[in-house]
């Protein structure tokens, strides 16, 4: 692969079975890409890579702000 990950799994948007997190994959990409999520695509794929990334980011996201800094 030319972009020096290597071989890449893809993920449909329609092969995540749980809906609730379903709509929060459309809802991150939305956000990333600037789009509003009713025209992000059943079909689109995600490689891995980006998967776990926007998964974190909405990991991140659901995290009480209190946990962002023990200091608090």
């Amino acid at each position: 692969c030319s972009d020096g990950r290597g071989s890449q799994s893809m993920i449909r948007i329609r092969h995540i079975l749980d809906e609730e997190l379903k709509a929060k994959v459309i809802a991150k990409l939305a956000e990333w890409r600037g789009m509003s999520p009713s025209s992000i695509p059943e079909w689109f794929e995600l490689d891995d890579h980006d998967y776990a990334d926007i998964l974190a980011a909405i990991k991140e996201d659901e995290l009480p702000e209190a946990l962002d800094d023990p200091r608090e």
